[in-house]
């Protein structure tokens, strides 16, 4: 046979193929030509005869031509195409001809949505745990997964914790998402929220000291009902750390939520909360004037922040810094908005005596501070306070004396909102 005849062999073969030409191709195979089509074929990835037969979906052709395909790599290959082309009769006939179930990804099954696809692969060894293969179906919401989830796992009771971590896994990234549907659904099939790992499509969870629950993760939804579904309970959960992770996203209804569950507003051990350290800090990072503008902030482009202070404050949530450096980091934060933001801050403040007379003086006795605040003086006058004087009033001194013996409700009884104007 010259090259031309020898190029043109393969896209006969092809042609045929295509076309169902049974008979034609099994004349070709008895008389000993080769069935090897990479000269036929020069775009895309190469294809053996095998795919291109179970493309054009003929069964008989398809097991002619498997019957007659040595390559392993060739069968495996078409059954990864069956698949997806949803074929069952074919999957059974190219698994029966030595094609290998485990070659195909198991989540690649799954997305076919065939639950007989998903029980034939079950049943002849495919692998439902390596590369989380229902935790991706699940977050692709393949409700038909569910039910091939449960019957796996109650056919390999082997696996049961694998499985589970696999669900699990799912289920913490719908409590994130807030999608309540997938939260049933997940919870119905035995998803866990309580359970710690990684959540789904999340890489910096996959660290063992990042990993979080499904109840920490619908602390940060903006959905409440997620939450509210998962039922968290004082007498096992630890609502505190909830109360500090809806604090870090600035939610201030899932914050009255926990708080009216029981949550301790106050978990500092020097009797302040954490969750409203976490609210003021955020003040610096919700600034979006422009760049290069000498503009103040105003108090609605850091809305969310005073959404969340009075839901903590008005369960007596304290503030007391640690350090200095938070009481400043405030002062910065409120030197960059427009005064009344402080003043709307300090009124707060005084109405639910969240801190000391001391600790407001730090806060805004600055010659910076009061620079700021000089167009303020009504508003601080009535609030208590004045900018004139430079040391500290009689009256907040006797509240330093009741702080530093210890008696806290010294400072409740003659707090911020004490009559006497105190200096700052």
């Amino acid at each position: 046979m010259n090259a031309s005849a020898e190029s043109v062999a393969p896209k006969e073969l092809v042609r045929l193929c295509r076309a169902g030409q049974l008979y034609e191709i099994a004349n070709w195979i008895s008389a000993g030509k080769s069935l090897d089509i990479s000269d036929a074929i020069r775009r895309g990835r190469q294809k053996s005869l095998l795919e291109v037969a179970v493309e054009a979906g003929f069964h008989s052709l398809v097991e002619l031509i498997v019957r007659n395909e040595s390559s392993q790599s060739a069968k495996d290959a078409a059954l990864s195409l069956a698949v997806s082309l949803r074929r069952l009769d074919i999957v059974e006939l190219l698994c029966a001809n030595g094609a290998e179930v485990r070659s195909v990804p198991f989540a690649d099954v799954l997305l076919t949505w065939q639950s007989e696809l998903f029980r034939f692969f079950l049943d002849h060894g495919a692998d439902p745990v390596t590369d989380r293969a229902f935790a991706e179906v699940f977050g692709a919401k393949i409700r038909t997964a569910l039910r091939a989830f449960l019957d796996c796992k109650r056919a390999h009771p082997e696996l049961a914790i694998q499985l589970q971590e696999q669900i699990d896994c799912a289920l913490r990234y719908f409590c994130d998402e807030g999608d309540l549907k997938w939260v049933c659904l997940l919870m119905w099939a035995g998803g866990d929220a309580r359970s710690c790992g990684p959540v789904l499509n999340q890489e910096n969870t996959e660290d063992p000291e990042c990993f979080t629950s499904g109840l920490k993760e619908a602390c940060h939804s903006e959905n409440l009902d997620v939450l509210k579904k998962l039922k968290p309970n004082p007498d096992r959960d630890n609502l505190s750390e909830l109360l500090h992770c809806a604090a870090i996203w600035r939610r201030s209804a899932t914050l009255e939520y926990l708080l009216e569950l029981g949550a301790p507003p106050n978990d500092k051990a020097n009797g302040g909360s954490s969750a409203l350290d976490t609210v003021l800090h955020d003040l610096r990072f919700l600034l979006i004037a422009a760049h290069g503008t000498n503009r103040l902030n105003s108090r609605y482009e850091v809305r969310q922040v005073f959404d969340c202070v009075p839901a903590l404050v008005s369960h007596g949530a304290a503030w007391r810094p640690d350090t200095g450096y938070e009481l400043a980091s405030l002062r910065r934060a409120l030197l960059e908005f427009e005064p009344s933001v402080t003043i709307d801050v300090l009124q707060i403040f005084r109405k639910h005596n969240v801190c000391s007379a001391e600790t407001v003086r730090r806060l805004v006795g600055t010659p910076q501070m009061r620079e700021h605040l000089k167009l303020e003086t009504n508003a601080l006058l009535r609030l208590g306070l004045h900018l004139e004087m430079k040391t500290i009033g009689r009256k907040w001194k006797e509240i330093a004396k009741v702080e530093a013996a210890g008696c806290t409700n010294g400072v409740e009884q003659t707090g911020l909102g004490g009559q006497n104007a105190a200096s700052i």
